[in-house]
């Protein structure tokens, strides 16, 4: 027979899970209750954690969204994309995303146009301005930063 997990040991056990990384809410809240504790229960243990500074929602969008843009070179539209599905506010998310420093951000979008633009040298002008759009479009940037970066190549 299952162990059943009792509140305590089930915080205890949150606590680990949030020490690895950081966590979303919602992320931490899913997982105590797939040990099988009540929804009510799994609510009032979240709060206990993020009152106890396990978690923190604001300090997660920071985290997820820093981790995105420096590690993966993600565009804030694919980043938004991603961490809509860790339930945040509007709030934290758009301050999260506010953070990513605006001249790191053109930099990192101009330096992969460029990587991107040489790569395809031997394609035809208006074939290789397509594929570095989509290329570019797909790792969350917006259409008229990408243009921008592409006509200062030109």
């Amino acid at each position: 027979m299952a162990h059943k997990l009792g509140i305590k040991e089930a915080k205890q056990r949150a606590g680990r899970f949030c020490a690895f990384r950081e966590r979303s809410p919602n992320e931490i809240f899913e997982k105590i209750q797939s040990w099988g504790i009540s929804e009510e229960d799994a609510s009032k243990l979240v709060v206990e954690l993020s009152k106890e500074g396990f978690v923190d929602e604001q300090r997660f969008a920071n985290a997820f969204c820093n981790d995105k843009f420096e590690f993966n070179s993600w565009g804030k539209q694919k980043i938004k994309a991603h961490i809509y599905s860790h339930k945040l506010s509007q709030t934290a998310v758009q301050s999260a995303l506010d953070r990513i420093d605006f001249v790191k951000y053109e930099s990192r979008l101009f330096d992969l146009v460029k990587k991107k633009w040489e790569k395809l040298e031997n394609e035809e002008t208006i074939k290789r301005k397509q594929k570095v759009v989509a290329y570019m479009a797909n790792k969350g940037f917006e259409q008229d930063l990408i243009w921008k970066a592409i006509n200062a190549l030109q």
